[in-house]
């Protein structure tokens, strides 16, 4: 499903980031800071399930060889 892409529509927290922060930091700033650790939890759940997928299919393949032998 397509979404429309309509460049003039900013999200609500970017209204507010001429204004800066008691600390020091303006709210794009911790907008960015956010994103990028939210993408490097996605890539580190990603690798996981990759390694779980990983590990089930070694399993797999390990009972399908000894079930092989013991035919032979």
């Amino acid at each position: 499903m397509e979404r429309d892409f309509n460049p003039s529509f900013m999200p609500p927290y970017m209204d507010y980031g001429m204004q800066p922060s008691p600390n020091g930091m303006d709210v794009n700033e911790l907008m960015m800071q956010y994103e990028q650790a939210y993408s490097y939890y996605r890539y580190l759940c990603m690798q996981m399930d990759y390694k779980i997928k990983c590990k089930e299919y070694e399993k797999m393949c390990e009972t399908n060889n000894r079930q092989n032998r013991k035919i032979e």
